[in-house]
């Protein structure tokens, strides 16, 4: 069996790796620091800084300098993220296909107790019953492979009240824009009913982007015959008028982009008296191809397990910065976190079928990344002398 010191030396030889392949020009300062950052934070489970240094410190005496040297790299303006970030998003693009989804969504960052903090806004908590409070909203892209794996592309933290900020729905196309200039337009833009509205739905189609979407149920839409329908009526037409009164689908068209065909689906949900409308520009022309639109907004709710993941596992809402500019490339090392576990996971898939797979105690699972993180911190979190003292 291997010791501790042998175990760690093979583990950050596996993440030296990957920041080699999707972070290759890194200078040497900077690739000491993302080093020893996503080190810190899959060990720590944490954002802060002072609890990477117990992981990555040489000593007592030295952890106090470690972590001024941390918090220095992500105030530091001698660097740009943005480089680090467009490489990373081209190495992930290599893998893309014109089919791939691309899950788009929308996370609170709360702040309640904070008061000193840049640009603070408002912001509505999704797990308080659209509680208001104090906070930050992060963008979120993601591409998933299948098999409950996923990969995120973009975190972007943002605050509506910044001077750079000009509403949502441009940082939600300029996110977009930013991944998909990396994959030269392949993908699926995936997302929820927050993607009901003419300032993306328009710009997407004029830039030619593949989508699936869910409607609210208020919008018109054009038939082939001129007459205008809100979506909801149509769709309750249409499953009435069904073989199996389940899965429905139409050709329709926006009205303020009359030559461009869509393709409505909409299916029953068991309990709901409003059905589920898909709007998408993948053709529809039979069942198969209306399951494989409602296959794509299904996969979308793996997004919610890996914001989940973030906020549980390695504290997105807990991060402890003042300085504003800092949150991006705070965010940036959260993301390598996530994708450095989802490159062990499709590089190694011995490793991925055992973590998965069902065991006396435990059950076949979806989601690996909880086993994955709990793998990688097993040799140090439960070794016979317990972790180094704080």
């Amino acid at each position: 069996m291997l010791g501790k010191d042998a175990l760690c030396r093979n583990r950050q030889r596996d993440l030296r790796q990957f920041l080699h392949r999707f972070c290759s020009d890194l200078d040497k300062t900077r690739s000491k620091f993302f080093r020893q950052s996503l080190w810190g934070i899959l060990q720590s489970g944490c954002l802060r800084v002072s609890k990477w240094v117990k992981w990555i410190g040489d000593g007592c005496q030295r952890r106090f300098y470690s972590q001024k040297r941390l918090l220095n790299q992500l105030k530091s303006t001698d660097w740009n993220h943005q480089d680090a970030l467009k490489s990373y998003h081209q190495q992930w693009a290599a893998r893309i296909q014109a089919d791939t989804p691309l899950i788009i969504d929308l996370t609170d960052l709360p702040r309640p107790r904070a008061r000193k903090l840049p640009y603070l806004a408002l912001v509505r908590d999704g797990s308080e019953d659209g509680k208001l409070h104090y906070g930050y909203w992060c963008l979120e892209i993601y591409a998933y492979w299948g098999k409950g794996l996923i990969t995120p592309l973009l975190l972007d933290p943002y605050s509506i009240e910044a001077p750079d900020v000009y509403g949502e729905n441009a940082r939600i196309l300029a996110g977009v824009d930013q991944v998909m200039a990396a994959t030269e337009g392949r993908g699926v833009l995936v997302m929820d009913i927050g993607a009901d509205r003419d300032n993306l739905l328009i710009p997407w189609i004029d830039d030619r982007r593949q989508f699936v979407i869910r409607l609210k149920g208020d919008r018109h839409l054009l038939l082939d015959n001129g007459v205008k329908v809100p979506a909801l009526t149509l769709a309750e037409q249409l499953l009435q008028s069904s073989p199996d009164h389940k899965r429905a689908w139409c050709k329709v068209h926006l009205p303020e982009r009359p030559d461009i065909p869509l393709y409505l689906v909409a299916k029953t949900r068991a309990g709901q008296d409003k059905p589920l409308m898909l709007l998408s520009t993948r053709t529809v022309e039979n069942l198969l191809t209306a399951k494989s639109v409602l296959t794509y907004y299904r996969w979308r709710w793996s997004c919610e397990e890996a914001a989940r993941f973030f906020k549980s596992e390695l504290g997105i809402e807990r991060f402890a910065l003042r300085l504003y500019h800092s949150f991006p490339r705070l965010f940036l090392l959260a993301t390598l976190a996530m994708s450095f576990l989802t490159w062990l996971a499709l590089s190694f898939n011995r490793l991925a079928q055992h973590l998965s797979a069902s065991s006396p105690g435990r059950h076949k699972i979806k989601f690996l990344y909880y086993r994955l993180l709990d793998w990688l911190q097993e040799p140090f979190h439960h070794s016979p002398l317990g972790p180094e003292p704080p």
